[in-house]
């Protein structure tokens, strides 16, 4: 080992592929949790056996003297719930090296971001943030979204965790009151943001940013359909062609989203509506993307943010870039009508021959297997990863895919 060290603060998620890919290169890692032990529903993504120590989140000034003795080249999020926290601890260890520390709020609050937002004329959508119903339907009367799709959402939160759509005429106070609860991410929810929705095609940008410049190492095109929430189910994610002229206009308009938030140093997770108005933010998590879109983009462009991550901490490269695209990189996910038990699933045991672009499989449901009805991704059954040269290929093993899918039976 080198004798300096990485500190990674809640390393579950993609987060888990931190301490290895520094070892790789000689470099120690250390952890910090943010709680006493993981939360129950990341402990499958922890190994102690990857760190040198584990410290507890305490005493700044105290943890911060013991991670000094590692000589830390950096201190990073392993995940979302370790973002604010590292960025605190990265000031006070390696000052410097983290984001512009006066805005954390906005990159983790979703009403401080969106004043962040307007702050800098960023084009974003009309939303407001309460705790109370009466300001939000006098709200939804000046803006003229009675009779408008809106959005709620926790004021923090992760993922899609208590994220509701109500269409025009639906009882919106219902979901209003749920989120004022707590919820998965620990967090007590005293505030809901309300929005309008976004209509358009959604992308996924990741990006990776050094001392303010920021470079592309993503973008990936989600297809989407019906859903019972509104949110609509995946269909596919595919890795987009950085030559589309939407890759310029995507990097356009999220490097303002990480310019207006703060983001100087490290990976962000930026989800875009490309709406008939323009592209509009949607969600952003200045943390890794999860831990298959790392291991997919590696496998479409050679790197990935984990890998731009060791270059820039490890080798102390300072050059950010867009992405190269080696291979056509898609996840197929499939979906079931109905709830019941899944029967003629047995051509799922035939993926890797039938598909000559297979890469690997997600499908925890088998014959015989009672499956939920899909109407979002966690109710998805599964995915398949294609990755192939051959653009042909892909929509053809797609079809294939789907074909099966077709076929299937839930009584």
């Amino acid at each position: 080992m080198s004798g300096r060290s990485i500190v990674v603060v809640d390393p579950y998620s993609a987060g888990k592929g931190i301490a290895p890919a520094f070892a790789a290169r000689g470099v120690e890692a250390v952890a910090v949790l943010t709680t006493a032990k993981p939360p129950s529903w990341l402990s499958r993504v922890w190994d102690p056996d990857d760190y040198h120590e584990i410290h507890t989140l305490g005493d700044l000034d105290e943890l911060a003297a013991k991670l000094a003795v590692h000589d830390p080249i950096a201190v990073v999020a392993g995940s979302e719930t370790g973002v604010e926290a590292a960025e605190t601890v990265s000031e006070l260890v390696v000052p410097g090296q983290s984001n512009v520390l006066t805005l954390s709020s906005a990159r983790r609050d979703r009403w401080q971001r969106d004043v962040a937002l307007r702050t800098a004329e960023v084009p974003h959508l009309r939303q407001l943030s309460s705790e109370s119903p009466d300001e939000v339907a006098a709200w939804l009367r000046r803006e003229g979204l009675q009779n408008s799709p809106i959005v709620l959402k926790p004021q923090h939160s992760g993922d899609t965790d208590d994220v509701f759509v109500v269409m025009p005429g639906d009882d919106w106070r219902t979901s209003f009151n749920r989120i004022l609860a707590v919820n998965n991410t620990c967090f007590r929810q005293d505030k809901v943001q309300v929005r309008e929705l976004a209509v358009g095609t959604e992308y996924e940008v990741d990006t990776y940013s050094v001392d303010g410049r920021h470079g592309l190492a993503a973008v990936w095109r989600c297809a989407k359909e019906g859903g019972d929430d509104g949110l609509g189910i995946f269909r596919s994610n595919t890795l987009v062609d950085p030559s589309e002229p939407v890759v310029d206009v995507l990097f356009g308009y999220v490097s303002r989203v990480l310019d207006a938030t703060g983001v100087r140093n490290g990976p962000a997770h930026v989800e875009v509506m490309v709406t008939p108005d323009g592209p509009r933010l949607i969600e952003m998590g200045t943390r890794l993307a999860g831990p298959e879109q790392q291991e997919l983009t590696l496998l479409g462009t050679g790197e990935s943010q984990i890998t731009r991550m060791v270059r820039h901490h490890a080798d102390g490269a300072r050059e950010v870039g867009r992405y190269e695209r080696h291979q056509h990189v898609r996840s197929v996910y499939l979906a079931s009508p109905a709830a019941g038990e899944l029967a003629n699933s047995v051509r799922f045991d035939e993926l890797a021959s039938l598909l000559p672009s297979y890469q690997r499989e997600v499908l925890p449901y088998r014959e015989g297997s009672m499956v939920p009805r899909t109407n979002d991704l966690r109710t998805s059954l599964g995915h398949v990863v294609l990755a192939t040269t051959d653009a042909e290929q892909l929509e053809r093993d797609e079809a294939t895919v789907r074909e099966i899918e077709a076929g299937l039976i839930v009584v």
